[in-house]
């Protein structure tokens, strides 16, 4: 069976027909829809680090990364190294082992981290 239509001949009908929608309704949309629209913007933006961490020893600026032998197929020369807030990069290899250039530290044992790659979070969306 159909529903049939009516027609509406003065605005007393049409007002009975017309719902009311709060305005809590469409705070609420404009709040998810902000929610959604943040959260693709940050997918873009924000990169996630992966990282090779350890201990350097720095002897008169020269660094030597105890490299765990598993990760050192990971590395590349030109990948920065950072240590104690200071940029640096490999330079080549010497025995397996990276050659990075030099730091202005004092001589001692610093935590490194080499960013070995970057990801965005929309990546893992678009595979």
């Amino acid at each position: 069976m159909k529903k049939q239509s009516k027609n509406i001949t003065n605005l007393d009908e049409l007002s009975k027909h017309l719902k009311y929608s709060s305005p809590i309704i469409w705070i609420s949309l404009s709040i998810i829809i902000s929610i959604l629209l943040g959260f693709f913007v940050w997918s873009f933006i924000y990169k996630i680090k992966v990282k090779i961490t350890g201990i350097a020893d720095i002897n008169n600026g020269m660094a030597t990364l105890h490299v765990d032998e598993a990760k050192l197929n990971e590395l590349k020369e030109g990948q920065k190294v950072y240590i104690s807030n200071q940029e640096g990069q490999i330079l080549s290899f010497n025995d397996n082992q990276p050659v990075v250039s030099t730091f202005t530290l004092d001589d001692g044992e610093y935590d490194y981290y080499i960013v070995i790659k970057e990801i965005r979070p929309i990546d893992f969306l678009l595979e």
